[in-house]
């Protein structure tokens, strides 16, 4: 057992067994797990009254306050005890034992006895039981009936109603009974002197028995082997000569407690008796207190029926009861749980719970012999328990007990391994070292209580651990990130090295032997539990042997390098975990040793990472969702973080600095108050303001950074979980600080005309997924307009209106090159001459060269064919709608074509109005408005006809003789416009440029 101090709760809650003074040596953890919350008030108080007790300190004064009691300690610390009834409750009720043996309520004598006066036999009077409250909130005490000779109940008119806490003084201990919730009282016992002490029972009943026997050995051994056996121990026991036929023969009864503090001595100085309820003492004596546990609650058949865990704590006393020749019985408690009580040479008197039962077995069946399994050791007592096994050697039943004769029985046993034996106790000389066990070869002859007798031959084992210096090595493991066959697992596995097996027969004997690993998780406290949390074994397969290579499976000792489990991190938690293996070999023991694995999570910088693409300086960039709560940015943060699959997706998210704040009850004021993190786990941030919209521009929310937590649960284990602390900003996805994302060209103007700057200015996404592509800061109406376009069917053309003509009025040479194309015929062609030149005429053109005729095409021709294939669409040039593919493999084909395109921009045109139709297109999603200001209004009177600029950037110049020349510089006029584009986040980006005004 692993000793504790105990909670303030549990202290306050030990009413249970009467204890609770000091620090104590029982294993409290039923009674934490049964009665922990039971009192809900007064835990720092009961604590401090505790660390007071086990300091040494006991009550010197209790006197009663509202609701409850002032506590005064030995060292003059005051502490008070209340009710938690709270309005309803009355100052504390104190009941003491008076010199003349009366209750005292609150210093007054009441009618009632508490103790009773010496009977007629000179026994002293009992005490009787605490007052209480009764179900109509009277004031119950016991009065003593001395024709019944003992105490009964007696409800008084006393009224106890909005009584919540009462202390009782007896015993040498104060009891206070404070009220819990339900009204229902628990107590706390404190000692009231110096050399108090504290009793209690080890359980919650206590089963005394002691054996008898009618003493029949002429009925019970009727076989010549059990009448031989009888007379050889009445040879060896003489006293046994005394017992007469028929006799009623009486053994054992031995009643163990618990003794705190666990310096305290019992001595034959101490006085013990038994007293039942209504308070009747018991004709049973108790003496000889010996520390420990007895045999008798130690062995069972040879299996243990008790764990001795407080060995320190516990003391056993003998029980005699007396016996009744009249019933032909001993005195029992009659079916009722008695207390012990027990006064020191002081005259101190305490108490356990009524948890003792004594009774009598009577034993019909004959003793009865059998062989156990015990551990080696040099010596070893063949009838005690064995700690390890739970069994002695030599296990008796209905026995006698020591009457029994022992001896070894086989010279080659005894020569083989060195035995000897002196009573029960055997000595083994010559152990061999590389063994797992042994038999000893015994004959018995055993006596029982009702006289039986039996003679046998047993086979005791003796059982030996291989001694080797080395063990099983502590662990750390770090669960896998790995995936093997569809799960996360690893091998945890032991070099069989580590054991530094001295022989070949010891790693023979490791090899073949049973092996199980059992694996405990330690609680907060590291304290191992009951029952293994996790068990390997070689009988189930999953704890295998390996070759030194951890992988193929051992087959032989020679090749058995490792041994070990495959983990499974869906089925461990984080956490230090107690490893207890085993080699056996049948009931043999081969190996036994102790190893601590701790096992951890990866880290979570290793498995989890932020969007490269969104992450900047280690901090998430963003942008969000401003459409799906009003007026609010929201982000789902599993876009921005890449997760193992092993992550899950069951994760949650906590806003730290909302935490922090939240701890440090920060002011309403501070950033910290408002939570990024709503009710569906999305980061969500007012997209302007977070205080109401007069929040100054540096409080806003965005652009400021956070710490978030996120927290997953790992292996799909809903028992563990890692958390991920990371930084997050919000950002708006077209806003920078300088506005260098925003480009604006030079932007002139004419005196007089109309002035559009937006066609000169540019913007691309500062962030996001679309960071660096277009950004439409300005959207237009649309609709249709007149276009003044280049007219191909009326090019310019000389005087005379017979050639097509270029800027200048100088009419177009055709290329020599292209002569054939334009309809010369080959031969004259090549009779060119040097000097000889054509122009491109209006209309088909006749000419002679030598003696040869040709006729040149001319525009007119040739256009006639190109508006077969080309005409305006909206404004631009290009191929007619609808073209088939013939039509289209037509006009590649077509010569006259091909010389418009070689030709087209040598000429020059008249223009002619095409009608344009604009579709409207709306600015940016992103962009809430763009506006234009002058940044000197006085000035830009001077210039423009108006200082108010439109949301579509167009303003008109005055005049330049509206103008006065000497504002003029160089003839021009230069003015600042300050352009600010308020987006969707509620950023605000100001661009301020020139604007030159001239002729």
């Amino acid at each position: 057992m692993n000793k504790k101090f105990l909670s303030a709760i549990l202290f306050g809650a030990l009413m249970v067994s009467s204890t609770g003074t000091f620090v104590s040596c029982k294993d409290y953890d039923d009674d934490i797990e049964n009665l922990q919350g039971q009192i809900n008030s007064n835990k720092d108080a009961i604590a401090a009254l505790q660390k007071l007790v086990g300091e040494g300190k006991w009550v010197t004064n209790i006197s009663p306050v509202e609701n409850g009691f002032a506590v005064t300690m030995s060292d003059g610390t005051t502490t008070s005890i209340t009710g938690i009834k709270g309005a309803d409750g009355k100052d504390g009720t104190e009941w003491t034992i008076g010199e003349d043996g009366f209750w005292y309520k609150d210093g007054e004598k009441t009618t009632s006895q508490a103790i009773a006066k010496d009977g007629e036999d000179g026994k002293p009077g009992a005490t009787a039981p605490s007052p209480k409250i009764d179900a109509n909130g009277m004031w119950v005490v016991y009065e003593w009936d001395a024709v019944k000779g003992e105490f009964v109940e007696k409800t008084t008119e006393i009224s106890a109603q909005g009584t919540s806490a009462y202390v009782v003084k007896k015993d040498g201990v104060y009891v206070l009974h404070i009220a819990d919730e339900t009204g229902k009282f628990q107590e706390v016992t404190l000692p009231a002197t110096s050399d108090a002490f504290v009793v209690e029972a080890p359980a919650a009943v206590v089963k005394v028995k002691f054996q008898t026997a009618k003493w029949q050995p002429a009925v019970k051994n009727t076989t010549e082997k059990a009448k031989k056996a009888y007379k050889t121990l009445t040879e060896k026991f003489t006293d046994l000569a005394g017992i007469a036929a028929n006799a009623i023969v009486k053994q054992g009864g031995e009643l163990p407690i618990l003794v705190n503090p666990a310096n305290v001595e019992l001595t034959d100085k101490f006085d013990f008796s038994l007293q039942l309820a209504k308070g009747k003492v018991l004709d049973i004596a108790l003496s000889n207190p010996v520390k420990g546990i007895a045999d008798d609650w130690k062995v069972n058949n040879g299996s243990m029926s008790r764990a001795a865990k407080t060995e320190d704590c516990l003391w056993t006393l003998d029980v005699e009861p007396a016996y009744n020749e009249k019933d032909k019985k001993y005195a029992t408690t009659e079916n009722e749980e008695a207390s012990l009580v027990v006064e020191n040479e002081k005259g101190t008197v305490v108490k356990t719970a009524f948890a003792y039962q004594v009774s009598a077995d009577d034993v019909n069946e004959n003793v009865d012999v059998n062989a156990g399994t015990v551990t080696y050791a040099p010596t070893i007592d063949l009838t005690a328990v064995d700690a390890k096994t739970e069994k002695a050697g030599i296990i008796y039943a209905n026995e006698y007990k020591g009457k029994a004769i022992v001896k070894l029985r086989d010279q080659l046993n005894i020569e083989q391994y060195g035995l000897s034996l002196d009573g029960n106790v055997l000595t083994i000389a010559n152990m061999p070292a590389n063994v797992s066990g042994i038999t000893v070869k015994l004959n018995v002859i055993a006596l029982g209580l009702n006289g039986s007798a039996v003679d046998e031959d047993i086979d005791v084992t003796v059982n030996q651990d291989i001694q080797v210096a080395g063990g099983l090595e502590d662990k750390n493991v770090t669960l896998s990130t790995e995936k093997v066959s569809g799960a996360y697992t690893q091998n945890v596995l032991w070099d069989v090295a580590d054991f530094q097996f001295t022989t070949a027969t010891q790693k023979d004997a490791f090899f073949k032997a049973g092996k199980t690993m059992s694996v405990y998780l330690l609680d907060e406290n590291g304290d191992k539990p009951e029952t293994a949390t996790y068990t390997y074994t070689t009988d189930d397969n999953n704890l295998a042997q390996y070759k030194s290579d951890g992988k193929a499976t051992a087959t032989s000792y020679s090749d058995f390098a490792k041994f070990g489990f495959s983990l499974n991190a869906a089925n461990y938690v984080p956490g230090t975990y107690a490893i207890v293996f085993e080699a056996t070999d049948g009931a043999a023991t081969i190996v036994k040793s102790e190893a601590t694995m701790i096992v951890s999570n990866p880290k979570a910088e290793d498995i989890f990472k932020l969007v490269p693409d969104f992450t900047t300086a280690n901090v998430l960039q963003v942008i969000g969702d401003y459409t799906i709560v009003n007026n609010k940015v929201v982000y789902d943060l599993e876009d921005g973080i890449l997760a193992p699959d092993f992550a899950g997706s069951d994760v949650t998210y906590i806003d730290l600095d909302h935490k922090a704040w939240e701890e440090a009850m920060g002011a309403d004021t501070e950033m910290g108050a408002i939570d990024w993190i709503d009710d569906q786990g999305r980061l969500s941030v007012y997209q302007n303001a977070w205080n109401g919209d007069d929040t100054k521009a540096n409080e806003y929310m965005l652009n400021k950074e956070r710490n978030i937590r996120a927290t997953y649960t790992l292996y799909g284990n809903a028992k563990n979980t890692i958390d991920y602390d990371f930084k997050v900003i919000v950002k708006s996805s077209v806003y920078t600080a300088d506005g260098s994302n925003v480009t604006v060209k030079a932007i002139t103007g004419a005196f007089g005309k109309e002035v559009n700057m937006t066609s000169n200015i540019s913007a691309v996404y500062a962030l996001g997924i679309n960071k660096g592509k277009a950004l439409t800061l300005f959207g237009n109406a649309g609709g249709s307009t007149q276009k003044d376009v280049t007219d191909y069917d009326a090019p310019k053309k000389d005087a005379a209106g017979k050639y097509v003509v270029n800027t200048d009025a100088t009419p177009i040479e055709i290329a020599k090159a292209d002569l054939i194309k334009f309809g010369m015929t080959v031969d004259a062609y090549t009779a060119l001459g040097a000097d000889d030149k054509f122009f491109l005429t209006v209309e088909n053109n006749d000419v002679t060269v030598g003696s040869e005729n040709s006729t040149l095409k001319g525009w007119e021709t040739i256009m006639t064919e190109v508006n077969k294939y080309y005409t305006y669409n909206n404004g631009t040039w290009g191929d007619k709608a609808g073209l088939s593919a013939d039509e289209k493999a037509a006009r590649d084909a077509s010569a006259e074509v091909a010389l418009f395109k070689a030709y087209k921009d040598k000429l020059a045109y008249d223009t002619k109005k095409e009608t344009v139709t604009t579709q409207a297109k709306p600015a940016s999603d992103e962009i809430k408005s763009v506006t234009f200001a002058w940044d000197d209004t006085k000035l830009a009177e001077k210039f423009v006809t108006s200082t108010t600029i439109g949301t579509d950037g167009k303003f008109t110049a005055k005049a330049e003789a509206d103008i006065k020349a000497s504002d003029l510089v160089n003839g021009k006029a230069e003015l600042k416009v300050n352009m600010k584009v308020t987006d969707k986040w509620g950023m605000v980006m100001t661009k301020t440029y020139t604007v030159t005004i001239k002729k």
